[in-house]
């Protein structure tokens, strides 16, 4: 395994077809950098068996990429690390981890048919070979936002990483007029649930943010527990 310790990377771009393995990265930055840039499935790179702990992103964002046996122990973000259609077999986040959205389109703005239709197609099969796909049970993040990974296929831990299904959850009126004032961020990621065509989502108490957006979460989540709308 090739050890990368205390470097900085700077406009480092990949544009997809690349194979990244066996690698250590430690105590780096990466500032400006984009991985995988490519619109298409075939040409995602590939991220396997490598371990980053206690490195620093900076305005970076990680495109189409397959990434497999991967663990991320202490993640610095700033402002927010951006995943676009990845694919996650064996993947662990642990420790403090900053702001993480992993997307279910692969680049913004993304509304061809065929592109998205390409990419589903590659997904469903990925998926359906992998065992698990992500572990953040161990995870403290500043905020973690997460469309496309099957949820049964994520290993969490159940107090402060939750799923919210569709088939429980019959819109915000349920949840009275109190909810909105008491648990505004709660409230802000149920409404965008609410009016997508998701079918569940994941809701997780930001545990290395600030103590008033923590009991935000923490609040919100007991009160969706005691309406009987959390998934167990």
């Amino acid at each position: 395994m090739q050890n990368i310790d205390d470097q900085q990377f700077r406009m480092v771009f990949d544009d997809g077809g690349k194979v990244f393995e066996a690698l250590r990265v430690t105590n780096s930055s990466f500032d400006n950098c984009g991985m995988s840039l490519s619109k298409r499935p075939s040409r995602m790179s590939l991220v396997r068996n490598v371990h980053v702990s206690n490195c620093k992103v900076i305005n970076s964002e990680i495109g189409p990429t397959v990434i497999e046996d991967v663990q991320i122990d202490g993640l610095e973000v700033n402002p927010i690390l951006l995943f676009w259609s990845c694919l996650f077999r064996r993947v662990s986040f642990s420790g403090k981890i900053g702001k993480i959205k992993i997307n279910l389109e692969p680049f913004a703005f993304c509304t061809d048919a065929g592109v998205l239709a390409a990419f589903a197609e590659q997904r469903a099969a990925f998926y359906e070979a992998t065992d698990w796909a992500l572990d953040i049970s161990r995870a403290k993040f500043v905020d973690f936002a997460c469309k496309g990974v099957p949820l049964a296929l994520t290993k969490r831990d159940p107090e402060t990483q939750v799923i919210i299904r569709k088939r429980d959850f019959h819109g915000l009126d349920m949840l009275g007029r109190q909810f909105a004032d008491a648990f505004p961020e709660t409230h802000t990621r149920l409404s965008i649930f609410s009016d997508s065509n998701a079918e569940e989502v994941l809701l997780v108490v930001p545990l290395a943010a600030a103590k008033k957006r923590r009991e935000d979460w923490v609040g919100g989540i007991a009160e969706l527990r005691r309406l009987g709308v959390v998934s167990e």
